[in-house]
């Protein structure tokens, strides 16, 4: 068989090598339909993230925040942050500064010192020696040695501080506070005079809110116009998207992998044949495993079936033996003793050699000796048993006296 042969009937007959030859064929063009798919999705994906952003941009631009973030104001909705926890401005129903204030005590020494130099050779030496004479006698002077005597007093202050600077705010029955200052700050400083003039316009802020009407009706973020725009983009890349998904990629299944009489169908018209021949062949395949399952059934009933029928012959066969066996035992217990009834009257009639014929026929033909001779020496054939008492009766019977 040639290859090309080989290959038909393998990708006819073997629908994983089928598979197989078939993702080998579309690998390539699958790959550029996935990367188009993946590239489009990536460009509505960008889109995507990027309404995200503008709706996060647009909600950004309407807080207004104030005490570096403690206070956040959204007019457009009607609401305020506090310390991050959101509220309506109905909610506000007041605010008031809340200050602690402390003091420091400043301890000063105010002192006098008297000095008094002394020129110095050495000193006027060198500094004639680099600035002639007018450095020789600033040289003895400035070189010289200085005495200095110091007397004064120690004076203490207290200093205005702040401990704590805060604005507190009624939401609702509930105390909420704005911290300004948290530690000890001069009054007199510029950090103080800066709280200061938070808490002063926060207290105000807060005052306008409380009296402002909360909005009924606002546009949502992403009922804006610039993320309604960003929603016409996603839903025409969507669109793309759809198109470049339902526009799948065409293949050409070789001519190698076709059967003559197939020639005109198209590939997926063979591909159904091939598909509908293998349904075919695997319910074929299934109906001869069924069918093999059951002829093997049958076939065990009939082996079971003559399994019981021996066994029941071998029991009959056994039960029959058996009472054979006892008939055949009593017959010949009858016999015997028949026999040696007859021995003792040939004996009593002076028929010695009658009774003797009749004393070893009765013997040889009792079952209870033929159990011994057939366990120790030789089993005894039972015709010849039988014909050993139809010869020992008639050979005793023609030696009887009276027969003589």
């Amino acid at each position: 068989m040639a290859n090309t042969d080989k290959e038909l009937f393998k990708f006819v007959n073997d629908p994983k090598y089928r598979e197989k030859v078939i993702n080998r064929i579309h690998k390539e063009e699958d790959h550029e339909y996935a990367k188009r798919v993946k590239t489009v999705k990536n460009e509505r994906d960008k889109i995507i993230k990027a309404r995200n952003d503008e709706i996060k941009r647009i909600e950004n631009s309407r807080w207004e925040k104030y005490a570096d973030g403690k206070l956040e104001v959204n007019r457009t909705e009607g609401k305020a942050k506090i310390n991050g926890t959101e509220c309506l401005f109905s909610s506000i129903k007041g605010a008031s500064l809340n200050m602690m204030s402390g003091a420091r005590i400043v301890t000063t020494e105010q002192s006098h010192s008297k000095s008094k130099k002394h020129a110095s050779i050495g000193g006027a030496v060198v500094g004639g020696m680099i600035l002639g004479p007018v450095g020789a006698v600033a040289g003895g002077v400035g070189l010289g040695k200085t005495k200095t005597k110091t007397s004064g007093s120690t004076v203490s202050n207290q200093i205005p501080t702040c401990i704590h600077l805060g604005v507190t705010v009624n939401i609702d029955g509930f105390i909420s506070e704005i911290v300004l200052i948290s530690s000890q700050v001069d009054q007199a400083s510029i950090a103080f005079n800066k709280a200061q003039s938070e808490a002063q316009a926060l207290i105000a802020q807060l005052g306008c809110l409380a009296h402002t009407q909360v909005p009924t009706s606002f546009l949502r973020p992403d009922e804006e116009m610039s993320v309604k725009n960003i929603d016409v983009q996603i839903a025409n890349k969507q669109k793309e998207v759809e198109i470049v998904i339902e526009n799948r990629p065409t293949y050409a299944l070789p001519l190698v992998y076709r059967m003559p009489q197939q020639q005109k169908m198209s590939d997926a018209e063979y591909l159904q044949y091939l598909s509908a021949t293998d349904e075919q062949r695997a319910a074929q395949r299934i109906a001869n495993e069924v069918a093999f399952k059951q002829e093997q059934k049958e076939k065990k009933a009939v082996r079971r079936y003559q399994r019981e029928q021996n066994r029941k012959n071998t029991v009959y066969a056994g039960n029959r033996k058996k009472v054979g066996t006892i008939i055949y035992s009593i017959a010949f217990w009858i016999f015997s003793i028949f026999d040696l009834l007859f021995a003792l009257t040939s004996f009593s009639s002076t028929g010695v050699t009658s009774g003797m014929i009749f004393l070893i026929t009765a013997a040889l033909i009792n079952p209870k000796i033929d159990d011994l001779v057939s366990e120790n020496l030789f089993k005894i054939p039972k015709w010849i048993i039988f014909i050993v008492m139809i010869v020992g009766f008639f050979a005793g019977v023609l030696t009887f006296p009276d027969a003589q």
